[in-house]
């Protein structure tokens, strides 16, 4: 049971070890599996160079993760949880038929007896380290490990376990299965990056350029005069200048299949008659705080969070918590205080002391005998075993038969308290001495406990707390819907329903992108249904109106913009603006080189501007302290000597003149063989992330996402 507890209380390790991976091999053997091309038509997520993704398989492997995170955190999982969670299998469905196909063309593969090396062999995974260290040292620990192997790996074993405990030792099997997956993969993608760095080789010239590129940094005072004041009318850009500047960058303009939308969005927030309503329930419950002690009923009558009988430390409290602990006296109340976003908190300090904020506990699940004096007996006898010098975990393996050694590991009041031990138990636990074994008779479960480490005594606090988030009221949701739903029957034609917006109240969101893979709109939760209307509804098409989260949404179909590339008309106005900064950056400089000016201030006054300064810019610094990302400045501030005034010259967004004020080198001498080994490192980082995100493998890749049919 130990042991079990210790699976349990790690279980959310394990799922952030998991997540941790570059991509998980969690999908399976579903995604080999052919069919027929009318199936794939009809129940296909997803095909990856021909090899299909199954709906049937991805939504089983769908409900194992949403089961295994609500086992983990509890509650229920909310829309974009759930999107979220999609998305996740997704990716790992076809990061893993491309991670499969790579590997498998240059066999850089993972076998059976390697895996096993970094599993309980001499180069174990990071991963596995990371999860099973000792809490005291921080070192890996391999007992812990082998413990765990035993158990996990041997179903027989379970038949010891409650039912209870044995489908709880399924699902940390199955998450250890997703680990050993995701270390497989995790390898694999490091022998892939290794593979793809070696075949980028550095030479000395390119050592040398980049230790000069940070080596110097300079000092400048400038002058800029930025194209806007020059009007576009003063400037002829012929269209078969835009015509041939799209060609030249076509590339740039890729895009997926898309839906351009209008929508309206609006939140369906509380009124001030909700604000007041629901101010006068706390400020009723501040008074019942002061005239009661029966804190409990209070809280979980009124609050968002059930109360916690347990003394906490300030790590342990929320913000308004942690404020008001700092200064409150025993039985004082406090609220209704506004945390924003109309959150409200009433709080009342019922307790205070000092005390260890956690104990290392060891924990031993006893036999449910019949009769309570054989109870307290076999407990009397282990608890000589102990004091009489045998180690608690060492009379725990044997009791077990050495399938746990009773560890709990370390824990706090709270994490007990979340864990089901009663408030009695967790106040026996916490005011034990150190080493000191004692009995407790549980309502279900016996237990013999040691605490065989404690924390530093800290302040703790015992905070009855309600916390309450006003919402809308439903007559107040009632007249957003309806007023929504009067602008709508008002304005049932596209373009009424996108140019009469403001003069209802409305803002209406025009000529909005969204691609069948979005999980929704931008800034508006839960809105996925609304992709998938717009991607099921023709050109002109309004919708009804749909609740997304905190939103009620309608939305508009404008339109539709095919897979491949964006049509000129499309991206004309983008270019044009490029080609007219290009254009009004030539005039400029072109009028200050017949000036022959000699100084910065005689620059200033002929482009109608003042003189400004910026310190420490190098050749690769990315944006300059009040210019931006301008390369053509970096280029000629290092180039230009100091002292020395540059000429004229055009930018992306303005044409500067600048004098050079101070210069510095850096104080290490060039040395060819750190630069390239410093080279090499960012080019197997620069590997590792066009790895992590497949854009390497994808980019020949043939995928046909057929998400949008399902959800």
């Amino acid at each position: 049971m130990a042991t079990l507890e210790k699976i349990r209380n790690r279980a959310g390790l394990l799922v952030g070890a998991v997540g941790l991976a570059l991509l998980a091999f969690i999908i399976g053997d579903f995604l080999k599996s052919g069919s027929t091309f009318f199936h794939q038509s009809k129940e296909t997520i997803v095909i990856v160079d021909g090899e299909s993704v199954g709906y049937r398989e991805f939504m089983q492997r769908v409900e194992d993760m949403s089961n295994t995170y609500k086992n983990n955190f509890g509650g229920t999982l909310s829309e974009d949880q759930q999107d979220r969670i999609r998305q996740a299998v997704y990716d790992e469905a076809v990061g893993k038929i491309l991670l499969y196909n790579e590997s498998k063309k240059t066999g850089l593969t993972v076998g059976a007896e390697e895996l096993a090396d970094m599993i309980m062999g001499k180069n174990i995974s990071p991963m596995v380290r990371q999860y099973f260290k000792n809490p005291k040292t921080g070192d890996f620990d391999r007992n812990a490990l082998m413990q765990f192997l035993q158990i996990i790996e041997s179903e027989d074993m379970w038949l010891n376990y409650s039912e209870a405990e044995q489908q709880q030792l399924a699902i940390q099997r199955m998450q250890w299965d997703d680990m050993k997956k995701a270390i497989v993969e995790q390898k694999t993608v490091g022998k892939l990056t290794a593979f793809l760095s070696s075949a980028m080789v550095f030479n000395a010239i390119d050592a040398k350029a980049a230790f000069e590129e940070n080596n110097v940094n300079v000092d400048f005072n400038f002058v800029a005069q930025p194209y806007t004041s020059i009007p576009d009318s003063e400037v002829d850009v012929p269209e078969k200048e835009i015509k041939s500047l799209y060609e030249k960058r076509k590339e740039e303009f890729k895009q997926e299949e898309a839906r351009v939308v209008d929508y309206v969005s609006v939140a369906i927030a509380p009124s001030s008659k909700d604000v007041r309503e629901a101010l006068v329930r706390l400020d009723t419950v501040r008074s019942e705080f002061q005239r009661t002690g029966d804190i409990a009923d209070i809280v979980n009558d009124n609050s968002d969070v059930k109360y916690a009988d347990v003394y906490r430390s300030s790590t342990d409290l929320n913000e308004s918590e942690r404020v008001f602990a700092g200064k409150a006296e025993i039985d004082d109340v406090e609220g209704p205080v506004s945390e924003g976003n109309n959150l409200y908190y009433v709080h009342k300090l019922i307790g205070k002391k000092e005390t260890s904020d956690s104990v290392k506990l060891n924990l031993l699940v006893l036999p449910n005998f019949a009769d309570d004096v054989k109870v307290r007996a076999y407990a009397d006898s282990l608890t000589q075993v102990v004091t009489g010098g045998k180690p608690f975990s060492e009379m725990a393996l044997e009791l077990t038969g050495g399938q746990g050694n009773g560890d709990a590991g370390w824990q706090t009041e709270i994490s007990l308290f979340q864990n089901g031990l009663d408030v009695k138990f967790i106040d026996a636990i916490f005011k034990s001495d150190t080493g000191e074994v004692f009995f407790h008779k549980g309502t279900i479960r016996n237990y013999l406990v040691q605490v065989s480490e404690k924390t530093n005594p800290v302040t703790k606090y015992k905070i009855g707390t309600v916390q309450y988030q006003i919402t809308a009221s439903q007559e107040t949701m009632n007249k957003i819907y309806n007023d929504l739903s009067a602008y709508i029957t008002h304005n049932n034609k596209l373009e009424s329903f996108k140019n009469s917006g403001e003069s209802a109240g409305y803002t209406i969101q025009k000529e909005v992108p969204v691609y069948a893979y979005q999980s929704g709109l931008p800034s508006v939760e839960s809105s996925r249904p609304v992709i998938r209307w717009a991607f099921n509804s023709k050109k002109g098409s309004i919708s009804e109106i749909m609740q997304c989260g905190d939103y009620y949404v309608v939305a508009a179909v404008e339109g539709k913009l095919g897979k491949g590339y964006r049509p000129l008309k499309d991206v004309a106005d983008i270019l044009k603006r490029e080609l007219l900064n290009q254009k009004k950056g030539e005039k400029i400089v072109k009028s200050l080189e017949t000036k022959n000016l000699t100084s910065l201030e005689a620059y200033a006054r002929a482009m109608n501007t003042e003189l400004q300064e910026v310190k420490f810019v190098t050749f690769s610094t990315p944006r300059i302290s009040t210019i931006g990302a301008e390369p053509a400045v970096n280029v000629v501030a290092l180039s230009t000597e100091k002292g020395k005034i540059s000429k004229p010259f055009a930018g992306k967004t303005a044409a500067y003149v600048l004098s050079v004020t101070e210069r510095r080198t850096g104080e290490h001498p060039f040395d060819e063989k750190i630069q390239m080994r410093q080279l090499d490192v960012q080019n197997s980082y620069r590997a590792m992330l066009f790895m992590r995100d497949n854009a390497l493998l994808k980019e020949n890749a043939k995928i046909e996402d057929n998400r949008i049919r399902f959800f």
